[in-house]
């Protein structure tokens, strides 16, 4: 413990025995290590607030359907939730596990105004529960307005087709479709606003209608053909899944979560996570051979005193430690103070995010929906990080260690 203590000593003198390069090298891992932790959260927040924007659309984080209705989306393919299912989604609820959920009804029908007719997807929303769940309901146009607990004949329809049919704010159209017994399901609707959500098909194919208005219309007799649920965080989206269909069991059920309801975000989630692991990767390399740079350029320095040292009975063993000594203070500190550092960026940039609005319409060509990216920074993110940083800056001072620890004496104390 003794020699412990006194090479400690000895290396903490080192390092400052030049303290312009021990201030830089501490400058490059500070930035560096924060640039890491700050880079992490930027991307895990970014794909994360992309992921939230694109379910809170219309898809929900997760559905839950009569088994093979995602794949061919048949009004026949109904199911009663049960009581069991309800008091289950309850229970996450309560415990901040669900946001909220709400029963949803969905058919294609044919809309026509005056002499011109659409096809058209006619879905159901719960005025109060969708809210909290969906966006697409909230981005009415202005002369619009949302709907409302009371509405009955009420219905919304997206920009494309209001402009298609040559309808607007206050017509009637007519809707024909078939309804979950068989019959045929017709009315008289009433819109009272038009959506602009982004999405051309949205646009083009969408109307929303009171859930309790299609669960008449529809004749649905308390069936429904999803249940749509959002999550507290999108990253538990799936073990909330997988939850909910080991606690139901039901072999008529299928839970999807949202990879499997909207798996073209997979591929911009896969590429905004590619081009940060690059990123994170060449600032890794940065700090490791900024430290590899200076414990080599100190061992060569030193050559003639490691020389002289090992001469006088230093074992090999107390030099090789001294340098790794060296490498772990000047990264120990500088990791410290990264962490620090890529905190306090990362939390003023989530309080001032970057905000991209003045490109949305661009965005939305490409069937995203965010252009606000706010860092979300994790524990995870930061252990990981500081410890990566300061394994990668030991692993690579190991090559200047070994070789002080064996050095020839006689030549070592000759070098100039």
């Amino acid at each position: 413990m003794q020699d412990i203590k006194i090479l400690t000593r000895i290396a903490w003198r080192n390092i400052w025995r030049n303290r312009r390069r021990a201030i830089l090298t501490l400058l490059t891992v500070v930035i560096g290590c924060g640039m890491i932790i700050f880079n992490n959260a930027l991307f895990y927040g970014g794909t994360m607030k992309m992921v939230d924007d694109a379910v809170a659309l219309n898809a929900g984080h997760i559905q839950i359907h009569q088994k093979g209705y995602w794949k061919n989306k048949s009004i026949d393919e109904g199911f009663q939730p049960g009581a069991k299912l309800i008091a289950l989604l309850e229970e996450l609820r309560k415990k901040g596990d669900v946001v909220s959920y709400s029963l949803r009804i969905q058919a294609d029908a044919v809309i026509g105004f005056k002499d011109v007719t659409s096809v058209a997807t006619v879905q159901s929303v719960d005025p109060g529960r969708d809210r909290e769940i969906l966006s697409v309901q909230k981005k009415i146009l202005p002369g619009g307005r949302e709907l409302n607990a009371g509405d009955t004949k009420s219905i919304l329809i997206g920009e494309s087709m209001a402009k298609n049919l040559g309808a607007s704010v206050g017509s009637e159209i007519s809707m024909v479709s078939r309804a979950f017994d068989g019959s045929i399901a017709a009315e008289k609707l009433i819109i009272v606003g038009t959506m602009r959500t982004g999405n051309p098909i949205l646009d083009q194919t969408l109307v929303l209608m009171p859930y309790a208005q299609a669960m008449d219309t529809f004749a649905m007799m308390d069936f429904v053909h999803a249940v749509v649920i959002k999550c507290g965080d999108a990253g538990r989206a799936r073990s909330i899944a997988g939850r909910i269909e080991e606690t139901m069991k039901r072999a008529d059920l299928e839970v999807l979560w949202w990879e499997d309801l909207i798996p073209e975000i997979i591929q911009f989630v896969r590429i905004d996570q590619g081009a940060g692991y690059i990123f994170s990767f060449i600032l890794f390399i940065v700090v490791a051979f900024t430290i590899l740079n200076t414990i080599q350029m100190s061992v060569y320095e030193r050559t003639r005193e490691f020389g002289i040292m090992l001469s006088i009975g230093t074992s090999p063993q107390n030099v090789f430690t001294i340098v790794m000594l060296e490498s772990a203070m000047i990264s120990g500190i500088g990791v410290a103070a990264g962490i620090v550092f890529g905190t306090i960026v990362s939390l003023v940039e989530r309080a001032h995010p970057f905000d991209y609005s003045r490109f949305s319409a661009e965005f939305a060509q490409w069937g995203v929906y965010t252009c606000v990216f706010p860092a979300d920074l994790t524990a995870l993110n930061v252990v990981i990080s500081a410890l990566l940083c300061l394994v990668l800056a030991l692993a690579f001072s190991l090559v200047p260690a070994r070789r002080a620890s064996t050095l020839n004496p006689v030549e070592a104390a000759r070098h100039l």
